[in-house]
């Protein structure tokens, strides 16, 4: 639920320089054109395209630029089609504190023969970018540089990691995270400057409350809690937890729906046993925050807020992710099991086994022990991802690539799986993730993600170490 709702634009920016005073290319300017509404189709997939059109000179570059900023484009893609004199696009470039990547390409992929002067007026980029890229270092502005014809998929598979990264930019940018309760006490990993938070990151963070669950759980009704229970049925899932109970957890997860909607919240970071000495509530609230998990509302236990932060990010670069922390080193086969007593996301879970509901054992509160879920993940390349808070108001992503492994669940109420890490020797992986400065949680997602969330760390200018 972002703050404010907009579409993510992608600013095109294309010049080059056609004159007649010295060059007599005046008249492919008309080509030129022609050629910047190419490359804005191209890019069309990826997002919504501003092109204010091929531009020459100084004035031409302000105006490009006064309406990219007026449309408030969330990153700029840069192209020249030939040589251009470096201060014309500076002129816009300059106007932006937003990700800029120059892509360094052209319409052909070879030099034929045939080649004569007006295809090199438009497919000759390559002879200015320099004058670009040293002016960009000269004035300390960050950028990033793809190469690669029109056509390069290997090129446009680049791009798309560099849209998708600027796509998780924006999004924490116009994020809200509330916290709900407190951090765990003494858990040093979990304290943070939150003011930090929004220098570095962008999103802001609000207390809420643990009354404003308590007075929405009192409003909610039998027929709400029931239709919860019901969508649960229709997924498949098998619920063994006795009526009175599945019902007050419902009632619990509606209530947190509620919270989520009314405060506009992007993501939670949540101390989960708040409510186990509360007569009203009385339980752990495990069922409700894997729900809001699964609709893509990242909720972190322990009122952990950068994990809710890297889940954030995992939900734009990979569509889900999960909350995990490390718990036993499985030697003889080199795995980690990984686990977080009930909390996790149930989309991930594997079918072969299903998802049970069942009650918690880690926490009981004087209404007895809440519904919990009880799954493994379903197998696949994986990443593990946590922000390590390094001191100095500095933060650290760290992240690890490897597998999720095919397990039958342990009767734990919890989500869980092994671990196999891509170099395979488990004790060495866990040597490199312990001097990483990792949390002693983390999040998790599918594919091999380390590269691209290194795109979102460096236009973050936060230090990023895989494992």
């Amino acid at each position: 639920m972002p703050i404010v709702k907009k579409d993510f634009k992608i600013g095109l920016l294309v010049t080059a320089l056609l004159e007649d005073k010295y060059n007599k290319t005046g008249h492919m300017r008309n080509e030129a054109r022609k050629v910047s509404k190419l490359y804005e189709e191209k890019l069309s997939k990826f997002g919504k395209i501003i092109n204010p059109g091929f531009f020459e000179y100084e004035d031409q570059a302000v105006k490009s630029a006064n309406i990219l900023k007026k449309e408030q484009v969330n990153m700029i893609i840069f192209i020249e089609l030939a040589y251009q004199k470096g201060l014309i696009p500076m002129r816009a470039l300059l106007e932006f504190d937003i990700p800029i990547v120059i892509w360094n390409t052209q319409l052909i992929d070879e030099f034929s023969e045939e080649a004569d002067f007006d295809l090199i007026m438009l497919n000759s980029g390559m002879a200015g970018l320099s004058e670009i890229t040293s002016s960009l270092i000269k004035s300390k502005k960050d950028f990033f540089i793809v190469t690669g014809n029109i056509n390069d998929q290997n090129a446009l598979d680049e791009l798309n990691e560099y849209i998708t990264a600027a796509k998780a930019i924006s999004r924490l940018k116009n994020s809200k995270i509330g916290i709900i309760g407190h951090p765990y006490e003494g858990m040093t990993d979990l304290m943070q400057d939150n003011y930090t938070v929004l220098e570095t990151f962008g999103c802001t963070v609000w207390p809420i409350d643990h009354d404003e669950i308590i007075e929405e759980f009192l409003k909610i009704h039998a027929g709400k809690a029931k239709k919860i229970i019901d969508e649960e049925i229709v997924k498949g899932r098998k619920i063994k937890v006795d009526e009175t109970m599945m019902m007050r957890s419902a009632k619990l997860a509606s209530a947190l729906e509620k919270v989520v909607h009314n405060n506009n919240l992007d993501a939670v970071a949540e101390f989960d046993q708040v409510w186990l000495l509360d007569e009203r509530i009385g339980i752990i609230p495990f069922f409700g925050t894997s729900r809001m998990v699964e609709n893509h509302v990242p909720f972190t236990c322990e009122a952990d807020v950068l994990r809710t932060i890297a889940m954030l990010i995992l939900e734009e670069v990979a569509g889900h992710s999960t909350f995990l922390e490390h718990y036993i080193l499985d030697y003889k086969n080199n795995l980690m099991f990984n686990s977080h007593d009930g909390h996790g996301n149930p989309a991930m879970a594997d079918s072969t086994y299903g998802v049970d509901i069942v009650p918690t054992i880690y926490y009981e509160g004087v209404k007895g022990f809440g519904a919990s879920f009880n799954y493994s993940y379903k197998p696949g390349d994986v990443t593990l991802f946590s922000i390590g808070n390094i001191g100095k108001g500095k933060f650290r992503f760290i992240t690890s690539e490897g597998q999720f492994i095919k397990m039958r669940p342990r009767e734990i109420s919890a989500p869980q799986t092994f671990f196999q890490w891509s170099e395979k020797d488990i004790k060495e992986f866990a040597k490199k993730w312990l001097l990483s400065a990792p949390s002693h949680h983390h999040t998790a997602a599918y594919g091999k993600l380390s590269n691209i969330i290194g795109k979102v760390s460096r236009m973050l200018n936060v230090e990023h170490t895989v494992v």
